[in-house]
């Protein structure tokens, strides 16, 4: 197979990171091009999917959303760190500032802000969580056994529990404990004990100075250290065996709580969450033992409990109230945008929220690591180029129009449309910002027929938007044989009622998982402050955070925007006017609820509409809580608000209101950018990558069933993978690597 006409042809429509993930794997094995040829399909101008960047006025970056990298992604780390290794191998962007991932394109972040709303007083409360900064990096290296990630699990909930060392007025000698396990100012790496465990010193810290464990006897402490020392014997059995030990001492703690210190709690909120933290550490390792792990086959399927809310599942375990509904409870649906989906705070898969809290306490260097430039620059450009290089075909302005059904078990036909005409027989996306290749925020005009540019121009016409009032190119098919052989198919679930509808109507499992893995849409804004965060009145002292390396990463009470990040650090990649330099930059979001269902795309002013929605409501709920964390930023109009005469505005407008709307807002309404939700019992819905029911069709995104399936970059690049290798196994290949799950 060595000839041209003996390739193999792979088509691969949508360019997400699932998609291009599934790519680079298809490309990563010696000998590929002997035996097949791949083009993406790509609708617009741009790659990423929902990880897409543009750069608009002023070289400014326009998120799709809050994106971070966890230190628990190591699928994705490998797989960018591959990236990196290969672009500075090959000379691919030889004068780009990003040339390494971790000096050059992300920055450490080991701290995240929880507040929570006091019925009793009417006011937030803020909880600091400092995460300890390991050495090892994430991409390098196996992930932990479940066993571990247990172990580390109910160590990271008493790290939790005992709070920040940076805030003001914190007991010496609980500053010197937290000193000792945790960074110096978000920079040093975590002490390891000589002889005692972490676990070990910081329990006997609570029981030698008796503050806030009292009951906690001796001989209950020796037997909970000895029961979770899984190091001293790694089978599955023994490990086992010791957590049950654990569990009943933890019960024991559990009553004398619920029994003796639930009064206090009101008034003493360190109590508190340290008897949350142990109290959840109980719960959740009760039901793991007894609703997920089978000691008969030494496996854990937390699949069997998916098909409640984990809320549920917690009252099932015996969870009293003040568990249920805790912030930290609260944290596993506001991150998975899940809050909204009804009017009980949200719905999750329990096996779901567990599986993804357990895989998330095996990060590695840090929990959180920030983009320096656009999520675009540093993720998806870097990818375009490699598999550019590699020799795979691009073709931008490709909107699938239908997957057709077909009765012989194959895929035979897709119908697309060219949305614009092109000056040349390719496009290239790239933007030039400095040495730096990006991605703009419009097309590149210049390489697209002088009349169809005018006419996107003139019209403001967005070709990602399904609702523009355009009119294509021209209409095109492609054929089994001719245009292609094998398809995968990467464009989000949201989509496939409208390109996929044929085989829905014809297939019940298609119908069931449309019907049944929901989604959700999603809203964001930037706002550009003149002022530093610092003179808003921000105090990162008052608020537990270190006074160098640790960028606010808030998840607030009040919805929708129920999430805002310090993203000043991709300032300096910008290019902003003189006396409009911003030096403070905060990204906002959170989950849309839509007031009816989606309309047909003949209503092109839907798009508006909905951007204008977010901008009024964005609006007042500034208004009514941007005070909180910006007390200096207020005005006596709105003594609870935000001063807009405070933004930074490329155009200088006198007025604050335009100055806001000059801002940056994204109602991400699209079916292709709504965000993937694990509702309960929806796990049963999702189709694997080869289940397609056609043989040369494979699918990828975080919407399949990939493992954990939850709505992350990780998961979908796991998905990526998967069908890579599913489809080189149907053409006879093998050795591959591994994917980690």
């Amino acid at each position: 197979m060595t000839t041209e006409s003996k390739k193999k042809k792979i088509t691969v429509l949508g360019g997400g990171m699932a998609a291009l993930s599934a790519v680079h794997e298809l490309t990563d094995y010696p000998g590929w091009k002997d035996r097949y040829e791949i083009t993406v399909y790509q609708i617009g101008w741009r790659l990423g999917g929902k990880t897409a960047t543009g750069r608009g006025n002023c070289n400014r970056i326009e998120e799709h959303g809050i994106h971070i990298l966890q230190g628990w992604y190591d699928t994705t780390f490998r797989l960018l760190r591959d990236v990196y290794k290969e672009r500075k191998t090959n000379n691919l962007a030889p004068d780009s500032p990003l040339q390494d991932l971790f000096k050059d394109g992300l920055k450490r972040n080991n701290t995240t802000l929880m507040t929570d709303f006091d019925v009793e007083t009417g006011k937030w409360t803020n909880w600091p969580l400092i995460f300890p900064q390991l050495e090892d990096l994430p991409g390098d290296g196996e992930p932990l056994s479940t066993w571990e990630l247990i172990e580390k699990g109910i160590a990271m909930m008493l790290e939790i529990a005992l709070g920040s060392p940076y805030r003001k007025g914190i007991n010496p000698i609980s500053k010197w404990i937290l000193d000792h396990y945790f960074p110096s100012n978000g920079e040093g790496g975590l002490s390891e004990p000589k002889k005692k465990s972490f676990l070990e010193r910081v329990i006997e810290f609570f029981i030698s100075k008796k503050t806030q464990i009292e009951q906690f006897h001796q001989e209950k402490y020796d037997g909970l250290v000895e029961s979770l020392d899984i190091t001293k014997n790694k089978t599955d059995s023994a490990a086992y065996h010791r957590l049950t030990k654990a569990l009943g001492i933890l019960r024991k703690i559990v009553g004398i709580i619920e029994k003796r210190e639930l009064k206090l709690m009101g008034k003493r909120p360190a109590l508190k969450r340290i008897n949350l933290m142990i109290a959840l550490a109980y719960y959740n390792l009760k039901g793991v033992l007894e609703d997920v792990y089978d000691p008969r086959s030494e496996k854990f399927d937390f699949n069997r409990i998916n098909d409640i809310d984990y809320r549920e599942w917690l009252r099932k375990q015996g969870a009293p109230d003040w568990v249920v509904f805790s912030v930290v409870v609260r944290f596993f649906y506001t991150g998975t945008f899940a809050n909204l989906v009804n009017e009980k705070g949200g719905a999750i898969g329990a096996g779901t929220a567990l599986e993804f809290f357990t895989k998330s306490v095996g990060y590695k260097g840090s929990f959180v690591f920030q983009f320096v430039y656009g999520t675009g620059d540093v993720m998806v450009m870097p990818m375009y180029e490699v598999l550019k290089n590699r020799g795979v075909e691009f073709k931008f302005f490709q909107e699938i129009k239908q997957i057709h059904y077909s009765d012989t078990g194959a895929i035979q036909k897709i119908s697309l449309a060219e949305q614009v005409k092109l000056n040349g027989a390719t496009y290239d996306p790239v933007k030039k910002i400095g040495d730096l290749n990006a991605w703009p925020s419009v097309p590149n005009y210049e390489q697209i027929d002088p009349g169809y540019a005018k006419r996107l121009i003139d019209g403001q016409v967005n070709l990602e938007d399904p609702w523009a009032n355009w009119t294509n190119y021209q209409d095109g098919t492609l054929n089994l044989g001719v245009d292609f052989d094998e398809v995968i198919l990467g464009i989000p679930i949201g989509t496939l009622k409208t390109i996929c509808s044929e085989i829905i109507e014809k297939q019940s499992k298609w119908k069931l998982m449309v019907d049944n893995v929901l989604t959700t849409p999603t809203i964001s804004s930037q706002l550009w402050f003149l002022p530093k965060l610092k003179e808003l009145g921000f105090e990162l002292a008052a608020w537990g955070l270190p006074e160098e390396g640790g960028a606010p990463n808030v998840v607030v009470y009040q919805n929708p925007m129920y999430s805002w990040l310090d993203s000043s650090l991709v300032l300096p990649n910008e290019d902003w006017p003189a006396g409009q330099k911003p030096e403070f930059l905060a990204y906002f979001t959170g989950p849309l609820t839509l007031r009816a269902p989606l309309p047909p795309f003949t209503d092109h002013n839907f798009q508006k509409k909905e951007t204008q929605r977010l901008i009024d409501s964005f609006e007042q709920w500034l208004n009514d809580n941007a005070g909180w964390f910006w007390p200096k930023g207020a005005t006596e109009t709105y003594p609870q608000g935000l001063d807009f005469q405070l933004l930074a505005d490329p155009e200088n407008n006198k007025d604050g209101f335009s100055r806001f709307v000059n801002q940056y807002f994204r109602a991400n309404v699209r079916p292709t950018d709504h965000y993937t939700l694990s509702v309960p019992n929806s796990h049963k819905y999702r189709l694997k990558t080869d289940q397609s029911g056609f043989s040369n069709l494979f699918m990828c995104g975080d919407w399949i069933d990939f493992g954990a399936n939850v709505g992350y970059i990780d998961g979908a690049i796991q998905s990526g993978l998967q069908a890579g290798q599913a489809l080189r196994l149907k053409l006879g290949l093998g050795n591959h690597k591994v994917i980690w799950r």
